[in-house]
């Protein structure tokens, strides 16, 4: 069969990415923002935090930039933007403070950006009445506008998320990451971090590249995913792990997470400096596929160079996703290049699509339930706590 005869949700998805930002987009606009988040709370805001659980990290990952730097859209003209972190979900719920402490005379400056897509685990609802009731302003990132995350945050950004069946999701990924951007170009504007016109340049630039994503592009994007795939499978790979800098770790992160949720893979996730410390002296590396994330404009560009270097000298299955010409990397590298961005941060809304067909085509041969829904083993005790039912502590 041809890659364009498998059919299933995550690939619906992905195949949809480029309109389905588009319609996005159309919704979440500045003047949206405004009316989510009222310019004088802005104005008052100083740190801001942002966090969320799985795919929702992710997108804190990919979208910090944007925030503690804002952009005028050329590769090295950032400007000052916001001290922003991007916490795991449990770090900021239950440790924050540990090693942090909460500033008596700046309380009412920090702002938690909270990303839940349903809204209902109780970790983000944690957070935000964790910050709530340290003085703090929480704004739930959210496609359930009536919610409980909603109810118990100061304010609200419904997000849209395109409806498609049960399937590890692409679209909340790519609707968490674009609203989180546009939040941050909003707000950078607000404080006079950027004109209103360099916000909308970015904005415009950002759609840009979105749409260099056509229709041959993802074309030949889904045959190349479609033919390591399947000459992995062919070669018994059965453990990945995936690897990338700064915010294309988000990339990497959640292109492992895929892998697990379309056919319950075994991966990893790791920077280019630590994979040399620890992922090099895994076993049986003739089984493992290893993914890295490697774009011309990244700082770590040189050390990733380094990095696919040595994965290329022990492994036989190593996949680089760049926008660097394929010559520059070892000849048994299966190079697969997206479209280049106009600037750094840009890159994590789009480049994660040659991972999600991976994940998508070999779940297709296996035969597996996205989230090996109604496969065993399940966790059969009923008192049992996975993330909805978890008790909320605030400290």
């Amino acid at each position: 069969m041809d890659h364009k005869d498998y059919t299933s949700s995550l690939l619906e998805q992905i195949r949809n990415s480029v309109k389905d930002i588009h319609t996005i987009a159309e919704n979440e606009t500045f003047e949206f923002f405004e009316k989510c988040v009222p310019p004088e709370v802005v104005k008052g805001g100083g740190n801001v935090f942002i966090t969320g659980c799985g795919d929702s990290y992710c997108a804190a990952i990919a979208t910090k930039p944007i925030f503690e730097n804002a952009d005028t859209s050329t590769k090295t003209g950032m400007v000052p933007g916001t001290p922003t972190k991007a916490y795991r979900n449990i770090e900021f719920s239950r440790y924050h403070n540990t090693y942090s402490g909460w500033n008596p005379l700046t309380l009412d400056r920090n702002m938690l950006c909270v990303v839940s897509i349903s809204g209902s685990p109780a970790r983000p609802n944690e957070a935000a009445i964790r910050i709530n009731e340290h003085g703090g302003t929480s704004v739930a990132f959210t496609a359930n506008p009536n919610g409980k995350l909603a109810g118990n945050c100061k304010y609200v950004v419904p997000m849209t998320l395109p409806d498609y069946d049960l399937a590890p999701n692409v679209t909340s990924y790519y609707s968490s990451v674009f609203s989180l951007m546009m939040y941050g170009f909003y707000m950078s504007s607000i404080k006079k971090q950027l004109t209103p016109e360099q916000a909308q340049k970015c904005r415009d630039g950002l759609l840009e590249y979105v749409d260099s994503y056509d229709e041959a592009v993802m074309d030949r994007l889904s045959k190349q995913a479609f033919d390591l795939a399947k000459r992995w499978e062919e070669d018994g790979v059965d453990n990945m792990d995936f690897v990338g800098d700064g915010p294309d770790y988000a990339t990497a992160f959640f292109g492992s997470a895929k892998m697990v949720e379309a056919f319950g893979g075994l991966t990893t996730n790791d920077d280019s400096e630590d994979w040399c410390h620890i992922n090099y002296f895994i076993k049986d590396s003739d089984h493992i596929g290893t993914f890295i994330i490697a774009n011309e404009d990244s700082p770590a560009f040189s050390r990733e160079m380094e990095t696919i270097k040595v994965m290329c000298s022990i492994r036989k299955h190593v996949a680089v996703i760049t926008d660097a010409e394929e010559s520059l990397f070892p000849e048994n590298a299966t190079v697969i290049r997206v479209p280049k961005a106009k600037a750094l941060w840009m890159h994590p809304l789009m480049e994660h699509i040659p991972l999600d067909f991976v994940a998508g085509y070999i779940g297709c041969w296996r035969g597996r339930r996205p989230f090996r829904n109604s496969e065993e083993p399940w966790c059969q005790d009923k008192d049992a706590a996975r993330f909805r039912n978890s008790k909320i502590e605030i400290i």
